[in-house]
């Protein structure tokens, strides 16, 4: 009897096998036991032996591909794969593509001298040169951008890649090109514009979205302002951990007090309606400092926290007392014109809590003389300035402040005497 002859497996399967045998033979708590130079070395090795499995994968992708004769249908069958969605099934495809046109480029990922992404910059970048650049300049241009990525960090990496077709040209047609580069990039970006927020029940939003590069960078300026460590502006609760605030952390907290500062006079109304938030409150609540306010939406919030917003926010509290009309209506005239908080730091000068160095820029104009559930008068006599955590103390703990003969604005604390900021003194 003639046994059958089973064909061997390529060599390349055999290699396949070999990697996952392995990395069977690598248990991952092994880490922990390195010590914290060799579990460095190791987290260099793994991320450059990424990059060269990277290589591999893109080119069987590319052979997929060819093979299939469809990109879509490839990334519809890659996208059926191991943890994979469709959106970086496509991607891959398109990086696969594009490696054909950088051959230099892909020898350096599969070598483990680039990272995926830098490599799909690259290739990119090389499969969208014009037409007329010649064999030799291609060579010239991968050879630079391999090199820069080795130097540059991604994001600067990208930037020269942009006008690295700008060598093939002469300055007048480069200008020319990246300007209508720039304008059809900008077209793009406002098409892709979008935002979503969605309420969990539990006190909280979510949100997430896209901008264009020129919004994105302008939002993330302020944030940045906001949330410098140095600027403990938010509540007593939060500045006690401020120090042990995550990035994300300051940066989301930031943006909550960026929302709080929306000039609600300056957004465009609704059928006339403009675009503030109403609050309804019960005086008796208000007055005993007791209860909770609620929004027009339905969110509920507490009576102390609508206290604080009414101080400087564009909301409208409407006051009620026991029927469905309210019995006062809060006006935007509450707030604090320009010119009067202008008048208002000549005096002060910045925060007015003994000790406080916030400078009128940093600070909240607050009624001192009475809160407006009791009748406050929005003029520069009723005003003065607060940075926002004295502001917040002083609405939680119930803070006196009083005129003295000079003109200038003192406070007392709860079981304390009259003090003042000394500034103003020479």
């Amino acid at each position: 009897m003639v046994a059958e002859l089973v064909p061997a497996p390529p060599p390349l399967v055999g290699c396949l096998d070999a990697l996952d045998a392995i990395l069977d033979d690598m248990p991952v708590e092994a880490y922990a036991s390195l010590d914290p130079v060799m579990q460095r070395h190791a987290v260099e090795r793994l991320r450059r032996l990424k990059a060269r499995i990277a290589a591999q994968e893109l080119a069987a992708v590319r052979a997929l591909d060819a093979g299939l004769g469809d990109k879509a249908r490839t990334g519809e069958v890659l996208a059926r794969g191991f943890g994979r969605d469709q959106w970086e099934a496509h991607r891959t495809v398109r990086t696969a593509k594009a490696l054909s046109s950088a051959p230099r480029t892909e020898d350096a990922l599969a070598a483990g001298e680039l990272a995926e992404t830098q490599a799909a910059v690259i290739a990119g970048t090389m499969a969208g040169l014009p037409e007329g650049v010649t064999p030799d300049q291609r060579a010239v241009c991968e050879k630079t951008l391999i090199a820069d990525a080795k130097r540059f960090p991604i994001k600067d990496l990208r930037q020269r890649a942009l006008r690295i077709g700008d060598a093939f040209k002469k300055p007048a047609e480069a200008k020319v090109d990246e300007d209508e580069a720039l304008r059809l990039r900008e077209k793009k970006a406002w098409a892709r514009t979008e935002a979503w927020l969605v309420d969990d029940q539990d006190g909280t939003w979510r949100f997430g979205g896209r901008l264009p590069a020129l919004h994105g960078e302008m939002l993330k300026s302020a944030l940045d302002a906001i949330a410098a460590p140095r600027r403990r502006h938010l509540t007593p609760e939060q500045e006690r951990d401020q120090d042990e605030l995550t990035y994300p952390q300051r940066m989301g907290r930031a943006f909550a007090h960026l929302i709080e500062r929306l000039p609600t006079d300056k957004l465009p109304t609704t059928g006339g309606t403009p675009a503030v938030i109403t609050v309804n409150i019960d005086l008796n609540d208000l007055k005993n400092r007791v209860g909770a306010a609620t929004l027009t939406t339905g969110t509920r919030i507490s009576a102390g926290e609508l206290r604080r917003l009414a101080c400087n926010h564009g909301i409208l509290p409407m006051v009620l007392d026991g029927q469905p009309l309210p019995l006062d209506m809060g006006r935007a005239k509450r707030l604090f014109t320009p010119a009067q908080r202008i008048a208002i730091a000549n005096r002060d000068l910045g925060c007015i809590t003994p000790g406080c160095e916030a400078p009128p820029g940093w600070c909240e104009a607050h009624h001192w003389q009475d809160n407006w559930a009791n009748g406050a008068t929005t003029n520069i006599n009723d005003g003065t300035l607060l940075c926002s955590r004295h502001h917040h103390q002083a609405h939680d703990q119930n803070w006196q402040f009083r005129q003295a003969p000079d003109g200038h604005i003192e406070i007392r604390k709860p079981r304390d005497i009259w003090q003042r900021n000394h500034r103003w003194r020479p």
